[in-house]
């Protein structure tokens, strides 16, 4: 066995240890670090001072590196211990995709800081680290370990920012005249700063019904371009008006066939992908975003939109499970077109699909701590509701769905993380109209971080 190898399955044998409490005066190793590692590893940090991840990045070849993204403003400063093996470990620091410089870590023991580079303007900047002269003998092995990387001057984290979600908007894209759906995404582009506005998403039935000349899905698509120019990463769930079961005028295309035509989706997936959406990190089937997730941060947070298919599959619903069970310090918003009736009640038909909305309640929503938002439509006009899941978390659901024959509305969300707060409100800036009857506030909502 290597050298390396013989490390790394020391290092895994003390990972263990201490993971189980059987290692006295060791950190605990935290799973969540700031680092994305390629040929390398994230280990249980074996330095002082001990990072807050409990943490270290461990890089054993020219081809390793570490990623991250980090606020502020002057040089990039990393935090590293090496392994001496006829000299100690260098690595080359590169910035927003430019080289900023190289340094050379000198201790094997304690977390020093090397700044690298010259000063930055503020500002989140990318960050990769790179170990460029590995070395290895019959007796020695040359390593580097990142604790952190950070800016000589951390950024000041801006704690509120917002995410709409847009109703059912079936009733928008019957003719080319019709412009309320445009509007709607125009306004939320322009008014992106304002908003702080970091994710927009929708919950189903986009279109009304397909045509051969797919018209609907083509009203949608421009409108949709406005976020994508203005970088505003979006979803879009899945309606039974989005699949082939609903034929021309609104009504079962095919009453024998509806049970199978409701998972056919491949004109939506023509005109809405994954690189569209501008955040997919992950889809359950490959080249469609039926059921699919997005990851963004925002006030200093990590964020989590899941968006499944109508009345899913167990198979979906146990692949969202992995993905929630995966991203455990991301708050999870989940998105599905019915959920909720009216009356804020959880929906209790899987209809012409596989499972209910309680089925989906009761093996994914209440299962996980970091599920915080449930978003629907469908039906009836605007309600809200909030749960208790199996581990004391709450869980808050809204249905915004409208059908309007005359404005445009969406529903905005405010996040204050560190208040620990939502509000939400819905406007339809097509004719400056408010729906103030359905404003909502919570605190102590308790958000992961």
């Amino acid at each position: 066995m290597r050298f390396r190898e013989v490390r790394s399955a020391i290092v895994a044998a003390i990972a263990g240890m201490v993971l189980a409490g059987g290692v006295h005066g060791v950190a605990s190793a935290d799973t969540t670090s700031q680092f994305s590692v390629v040929d390398g590893a994230i280990r249980p940090a074996t330095g002082t001072p001990v990072p807050a991840s409990g943490t270290q990045a461990s890089l054993w070849s020219d081809s390793s590196y570490a990623t991250t993204v980090i606020e502020g403003s002057g040089r990039v400063a990393i935090g590293a211990i090496g392994d001496n093996c006829e000299g100690w470990p260098t690595v080359r620091v590169t910035v927003d995709g430019r080289v900023a410089g190289d340094t050379t870590i000198v201790s094997a023991t304690q977390y020093g800081t090397y700044p690298v580079g010259s000063a930055l303007a503020a500002g989140r900047h990318e960050v990769r680290i790179q170990f460029v002269n590995d070395l290895r003998t019959a007796s020695c092995d040359r390593n580097v370990h990142l604790a952190y990387a950070r800016m000589e001057t951390p950024g000041v984290t801006d704690t509120t920012f917002s995410f709409a979600v847009m109703p059912d908007t079936q009733q928008e894209v019957l003719n080319a005249s019709d412009t309320r759906f445009g509007n709607r995404t125009d306004w939320l582009a322009r008014n992106k700063s304002a908003l702080d506005l970091r994710f927009v998403t929708h919950s189903g039935d986009v279109v009304n019904w397909d045509t051969p000349d797919h018209s609907q899905y083509v009203i949608a698509q421009n409108a949709m371009r406005a976020l994508e120019a203005a970088k505003v990463p979006y979803s879009l769930a899945i309606g039974n008006h989005d699949t082939q079961a609903t034929g021309v005028g609104g009504s079962a295309r095919d009453p024998a066939r509806t049970r199978e035509l409701v998972r056919d989706t491949t004109v939506f997936n023509r005109y809405f992908t994954a690189a569209r959406f501008g955040a997919v990190g992950g889809q359950f089937e490959q080249g469609k975003v039926d059921n699919s997730y997005s990851t963004y941060e925002a006030g200093g947070l990590q964020w989590l939109v899941l968006t499944l298919e109508l009345w899913p599959r167990a198979e979906a619903v146990t692949w969202a499970k992995g993905v929630v069970a995966a991203h455990p310090r991301h708050n999870v918003i989940v998105v599905t077109h019915d959920y909720i009736d009216g009356n804020g009640a959880i929906e209790q038909s899987a209809s012409y699909g596989a499972t209910s909305p309680q089925y989906l309640f009761d093996n994914l929503v209440k299962q996980y701590a970091n599920v915080k938002f449930v978003f629907s439509g469908h039906t009836g006009i605007a309600a809200n509701r909030v749960d208790t899941g199996v581990h004391g978390n709450k869980i808050y659901s809204f249905m915004q769905t409208f059908h309007s024959n005359t404005t445009n509305p969406v529903r905005m969300l405010e996040i204050d993380t560190k208040a620990d707060s939502v509000r939400t409100w819905i406007y339809a800036p097509y004719n400056d109209q408010s729906f103030t009857e359905y404003d909502r506030s919570f605190t102590g909502i308790g958000l992961v971080r």
